[in-house]
């Protein structure tokens, strides 16, 4: 059985993990969206060079609009490789994913608090909460988006919202 104090630590955590999940699948659908848009911009800028190259399409005195498609190119697929968005992407997938299985097992011990392996149970989630928290640390922190999350989970459990 869990002590009033180990109940709020339960809640509290619980709907920490919620906000977490929701945080970790938005930003991983940033990442995603800022990849896409790099590899329309490559190939949008490829394929202007290599018409321009192949066709006749360039007027006179504007040669140098071959040489800035191509570099335009290089820029955005350097830009591209630079960021990794696509790894970011599949790690806050990943972490969307283990924080959103954390709040279910903090659910699933909120409703079975009064059970003799509670306690037991509280310090294992805890346990997992740190390991979570030590690998969220390599993305940012932005602090908007967490404030979005954290009123999205607070009124879907009817609490009033703090934004």
């Amino acid at each position: 059985m869990l002590s009033e104090l180990q109940q709020k630590n339960v809640w509290e955590n619980w709907l920490s993990s919620e906000m977490r999940a929701n945080y970790f699948a938005d930003l991983a659908n940033r990442y995603q969206s800022w990849q896409r848009a790099l590899t329309w911009f490559t190939l949008i800028f490829s394929s202007g060079a290599a018409l321009a190259i192949v066709t006749d399409w360039i007027p006179l005195g504007f040669e140098w609009i071959k040489a800035a498609l191509a570099l335009l190119t290089a820029a955005v697929s350097f830009l591209s490789l630079v960021q990794q968005n696509q790894k970011s992407a599949t790690d806050c997938s990943d972490l969307h994913f283990r924080w959103n299985r954390l709040a279910s097992e903090y659910e699933a011990l909120w409703d079975d608090m009064y059970a003799d392996d509670a306690e037991l149970k509280l310090k294992v989630l805890a346990e997992k909460m740190a390991e979570l928290s030590r690998s969220s640390t390599a993305f940012p922190y932005r602090e908007r988006v967490m404030l979005k999350w954290q009123d999205y989970v607070q009124r879907h459990h009817g609490l009033s919202a703090t934004v």
